[in-house]
């Protein structure tokens, strides 16, 4: 199986029970190929409503194959987000900067945000 970098979108549907591909974020967790990094924890941490709830979440995302970006990581997100405004896209960085990461380890981003669409590079799931 290809590696999987779950973007905030699809975390929050399976948090809350609403995901209907349960299956898959369970089998790629305990075979290794379900991915998160920065963006995505702080995303999913700011997001919790009770002190319980953050200590759950904090406990989950811990288990999680974290990917770390690194000084060229942002170099390539800032260039990156530059070509996409001189275009006059607009992404938000947060989201550039999972792209990046996804890259990096040649996952695919498994999003529902479409604007993933518009960063060079990047490969979505299940499409890609």
């Amino acid at each position: 199986m290809r590696r999987i970098m779950v973007d905030t979108s699809i975390w929050i549907e399976y948090f809350r029970g609403n995901f209907c591909d349960t299956n898959l974020i369970e089998q790629g967790l305990s075979l290794g190929y379900v991915y998160i990094t920065g963006p995505i924890v702080a995303e999913l941490l700011q997001g919790v409503k009770t002190s319980g709830e953050h200590k759950a979440l904090s406990r989950c995302i811990s288990a999680v194959p974290f990917v770390e970006c690194g000084y060229q990581d942002w170099v390539k997100a800032g260039n990156i987000s530059f070509n996409l405004r001189k275009k006059g896209v607009t992404v938000p960085l947060t989201d550039i900067i999972i792209a990046v990461a996804a890259i990096k380890i040649e996952a695919a981003v498994y999003t529902r945000d479409r604007h993933f669409k518009e960063i060079p590079g990047v490969k979505l799931f299940p499409s890609s």
